[in-house]
């Protein structure tokens, strides 16, 4: 008993930490599968006018909309939720979540999680006249999930 017991210990902390990590990963994808689907309710086009405005000046085609899941910005970068495995050999580790720090061999003791839920739509092309427009020849082809210039 005294043996194992500690090899016991050590494999539970293993099994809590990667299990509550894919459950938050579930729960995540829950919740932005939900919340994207409350967002484009009632819209077969799934992209919104104002969206398709916001991308005149870089985007001239599109045909993909998306949500994505995060726990904070710095910037433009996004960071995702992170749990730590906990460990019996070595616990004395200074690390943080949100730090950049790795231990000798370049591992670290955290896991993240990141969400993204995103659905196909139609496929918007710029015109001439600096506008979208669906060309139904290009609907469900095998770019038509795409964002390109």
């Amino acid at each position: 008993m005294i043996l194992f017991l500690p090899f016991l210990m050590f494999l539970y902390t293993i099994y809590y930490t990667a299990g509550n990590s894919i459950s938050g990963s579930i729960n995540q994808q829950k919740a932005v599968r939900g919340y994207f689907y409350t967002l484009v309710k009632g819209n077969s086009y799934i992209i919104s006018v104002n969206e398709l405005e916001n991308f005149k000046s870089s985007i001239k085609k599109v045909g993909f909309n998306s949500v994505g899941w995060n726990d904070h910005l710095v910037g433009t970068q996004s960071f995702a939720p992170c749990f730590k495995f906990s460990s019996l050999l070595k616990n004395n580790s200074t690390e943080e979540c949100n730090g950049n720090e790795r231990d000798a061999e370049g591992s670290t003791r955290f896991i993240r999680l990141f969400t993204f839920y995103g659905v196909c739509g139609p496929y918007y092309i710029m015109n001439q006249s600096n506008n979208y427009e669906i060309d139904p020849r290009f609907q469900a082809g095998e770019f038509s999930c795409t964002l390109g210039n």
